[in-house]
């Protein structure tokens, strides 16, 4: 590059790095906020820890509005500073100052495409470990809090005098249950000196292992009393009690999308298949009582699922792409906006370029992923019709800048 573009790089990469370093620390800062006030349980140390995953999560947002907001600050002072009416008086042309930050934009693209494949999801989904990594340990805490623990949906609820180093000391464990007139009541309860707790989410279950514990089964017509030690009671794991450790489908790796959208797809290929087939022949042969009616509408949901599963692997992965390459569009679109806004402050430049991506990009990005997710429209077309918006406002600009 010549030296005139050797400056220009220069300037926006500085101005660049400095945007992207404020934007990054408020977006973190909001993010962590929001898992602290959700959780409240988050201290100093699980904070410190989180920050290095919630990082890269941002990079998607922040290093495209970093971008933007460079270009027309950049090109903006040089126009406004008159160096392009300098540059085009030499007889070059103003294609000559964007060329270097079009190829910075690119390669800051390319490299959201690769970490978007795998660093990016791996953090996201360390990040969510550091909430949940303990989750005794967020138990304990809030039943050290409490005194007590009756979550909707789960089938004891808990009161305690205290806890000692996550052991329950006069543990009360109440199985709830429901009356003829379908009230609530307690089936059993169960009286415990001291109980341990151990989550077993693959298999969704904790187990309580219970210390000199007194049993109290209640029936209609008589009390069942029994005393056991060192007992284990194993208490099965809510359906939404597993949600939050479940993989969110922006946590898997392109890999792992790939292995998954191949998984699913083989399934739908042989399961309803082999299942149509083997009751057309039993329909052939007039063998209609075998026809496991059951088991193809099962065969029908499942395809159902692994369908809708497929369109939300491939429009995540499509999303990822598209918002990678956003970032070269911000800067085709910024840099001629900044020029021509060269009398005026950088801020309208700015929000000249930003206006139309918050009204018009983002919008279409989402509308594309709802699309995408449904099954409407193929992810491949609807993950680029913000791109496609961005690159037509692009076409519009570059003529009056080139021109005059």
């Amino acid at each position: 590059m010549s030296i005139l573009q050797r400056y220009v790089c220069g300037e926006v990469l500085r101005s660049f790095l400095l945007s992207l370093l404020t934007m990054s620390a408020i977006f973190v800062l909001f993010m962590v906020a929001a898992e602290a006030m959700k959780s409240r349980l988050l201290s100093p140390r699980d904070i410190a820890e989180l920050i290095p995953y919630i990082i890269p999560s941002t990079l998607p947002y922040t290093i495209p509005v970093s971008l933007l907001f460079s270009v027309t600050v950049v090109y903006g002072r040089i126009a406004g500073d008159n160096e392009v009416i300098a540059v085009k008086a030499a007889g070059l042309s103003v294609m000559t100052v964007i060329w270097p930050t079009l190829f910075l934009a690119a390669a800051l693209s390319g490299v959201l495409v690769f970490v978007s494949r795998g660093w990016i999801p791996r953090s996201a989904h360390n990040a969510k470990m550091v909430i949940f990594k303990d989750v005794e340990d967020t138990f304990y805490k809030l039943l050290k809090r409490d005194r007590e623990f009756n979550t909707p949906g789960w089938p004891f609820f808990i009161k305690v005098k205290d806890v000692e180093d996550r052991v329950m000391l006069g543990a009360i464990f109440k199985k709830k249950g429901k009356r003829k007139d379908n009230s609530d009541t307690f089936t059993a309860v169960v009286h415990a000196k001291k109980a341990r707790m151990q989550f077993d989410f693959p298999n969704s279950m904790v187990r309580v292992t219970l210390e000199q514990a007194e049993v109290q089964n209640y029936g209609e017509k008589e009390e069942d009393v029994m005393l056991v030690n060192n007992d284990v009671l194993e208490i099965p794991i809510p359906a939404d009690g597993q949600k939050p450790m479940q993989r969110a489908v922006q946590e898997y790796t392109d890999a792992e999308i790939d292995r998954e959208v191949a998984e699913a797809r083989k399934k739908i290929a042989t399961d309803r298949l082999r299942e149509t087939v083997r009751a057309g022949f039993q329909f052939a042969t007039g063998r209609y009582e075998e026809v496991a009616w059951g088991t193809l509408q099962k065969a029908q949901v499942e395809s159902s699922y692994y369908k809708r599963k497929i369109n939300e692997l491939t429009t995540e992965q499509h999303l990822r792409t598209s918002m990678a390459l956003g970032s070269l569009l911000f800067v085709i679109l910024g840099a001629p906006v900044g020029i021509l806004f060269a009398k005026r402050d950088f801020l309208s430049a700015f929000i000249s370029c930003f206006v139309p991506i918050i009204t018009l990009y983002y919008p279409l990005m989402l509308f594309g992923v709802n699309m995408g997710k449904e099954g409407t429209m193929e992810p491949m077309r609807a993950l680029w019709i913000g791109n496609g918006v961005l690159a037509l406002l692009s076409v519009w600009v570059y003529p009056r800048v080139i021109k005059y």
